[in-house]
């Protein structure tokens, strides 16, 4: 990128740190603010892009509003604490050692990378993480991996929408604040009454009711040997609801309310009618489209991956008449 532009995105990513705070009883209702840390550090902080020109309008992203109080609230229950990301010892900034270009002190791990790395090499004096590694350690539990490992797999989760969740407009933020916040002169109490409106402000998504869609599908276009499959579509999206209902982790990046609809209909438009899944997966493989599964192994693939990511022991993927019950055949056989 030429010099006198912003030379790249951000000093940190909150990979979920803006989330409804009065929902998760953080927030104080008299005073409309967040209760203070434990640690002593700011309850929350906008992290403003890096740039050798403090120009708003050149920046590559938008800034970040770090909920620290929430991620040490969860620290605590989790038995960590603040070396997890400060692995230095110093709670310093991340670009005090990770630079845009990568520097020496920083072991030549860019600002960038110390955000977003998927993975962190496990490392004798303890792994550090970046806001996505730990993340993703979280989505792998067996109330989240049935979905997120379809959704990465699809290479649906880190888009445009992905990085907005963080990266998001903050209320408030006049054009003199930006460019102090990118030349690192705004005042510690304006960045902090900045980065809690943005937490406040920000609302959890209501997820469509179950019972916006139907009761039960029947799935009938390859029936023969078997008779079709009557699957109980509420059931399934009650249970995910009831699965991530105290999810936090959940509830800052489930914007849409339509959100649990993604995995299963995944190429579709939002809708409580969405197309069948043989509007896309024909009976057998397309030539033209060696990639796409046919029906048959849209439909197994689908079920049994979500079954085994979630740990449902039933049914066993070898038993197939739980699904299906077997036909009659002319004659009783």
């Amino acid at each position: 990128m030429r010099k006198g532009t912003i030379l790249l995105l951000l000093a940190a990513m909150a990979f979920a740190g803006v989330t409804c705070l009065s929902a998760l009883g953080y927030a104080s209702p008299q005073t409309n603010t967040l209760e203070p840390t434990d640690s002593g550090a700011p309850s929350a902080i906008v992290m403003f892009p890096l740039g050798e020109k403090p120009n708003p309008e050149a920046s590559a992203m938008a800034p970040v509003a770090f909920n620290h109080l929430i991620h040490e609230k969860w620290m605590g229950k989790a038995g960590k604490d603040c070396i997890v990301c400060h692995h230095t010892g110093d709670p310093v900034a991340c670009a005090t050692c990770h630079t845009v270009q990568g520097s020496a002190e920083g072991g030549f791990v860019t600002l960038y990378t110390a955000m977003h790395a998927q993975k962190v090499a496990p490392r004798k004096e303890g792994t550090p993480a970046s806001c996505v590694s730990c993340h993703n350690k979280q989505l792998a539990n067996r109330n989240c991996a049935g979905c997120h490992k379809t959704l990465v797999k699809d290479k649906k989760v880190q888009n445009e929408a992905w990085c907005v969740v963080c990266h998001t407009k903050t209320p408030e933020m006049t054009k003199k604040q930006m460019e102090a916040g990118i030349a690192g002169k705004l005042p510690a109490r304006q960045n902090e009454a900045l980065a809690v409106k943005t937490a406040l402000a920000r609302k959890q998504a209501d997820y469509w009711s179950p019972m916006k869609g139907p009761y039960k599908v029947v799935i009938n276009e390859l029936q023969g040997k078997y008779e079709p499959c009557v699957f109980n579509h509420r059931h399934h999206v009650a249970s995910l609801m009831e699965r991530i209902k105290d999810n936090k982790l959940a509830g800052a990046f489930h914007t849409d309310p339509a959100t649990l609809c993604v995995t299963c209909h995944h190429n579709s438009p939002a809708s409580v009618n969405p197309p069948k899944c043989v509007s896309c997966h024909s009976k057998t493989i397309n030539p033209a489209e060696p990639d796409r599964p046919s029906l048959l192994a849209a439909y197994h693939l689908q079920c049994m991956s979500c079954h085994a990511d979630m740990k449902v022991a039933r049914p066993q993927k070898t038993d197939c008449t739980t699904c299906h019950k077997l036909r009659v055949q002319e004659g009783g056989k």
